[in-house]
């Protein structure tokens, strides 16, 4: 079940399955990196923002952009898959 970003526990790896957001928020997401299906790693969460582990990167959110981001669990077979990022945890082994 899909649920906004600043809703999963620090160190969760989730999968972005969509912005819901205007055009400017959804092109500043993308711009980032966020696309649907990448796997992301929650660094620190929480209702006034989250840091996130994006392609390698890390990017701080603040509460209204990481609200907007809706994400899945990884290990999740709901939303989409990016073919091109593999999940955190498949680097790993």
């Amino acid at each position: 079940m899909q649920k906004p970003l600043t809703e999963f526990p620090t160190g969760a790896v989730v999968r972005i399955s969509g912005i819901d957001g205007g055009r400017n928020a959804r092109a500043r997401m993308l711009a980032m990196g966020m696309t649907p299906g990448c796997p992301v790693t929650v660094l620190a969460g929480g209702s006034k923002g989250c840091r996130v582990r994006v392609r390698g990167s890390d990017v701080v959110l603040c509460c209204g952009l990481a609200g907007k981001i809706l994400a899945v669990p990884d290990e999740s077979d709901e939303g989409p898959r990016c073919a091109c990022c593999p999940s955190p945890r498949a680097r790993a082994i």
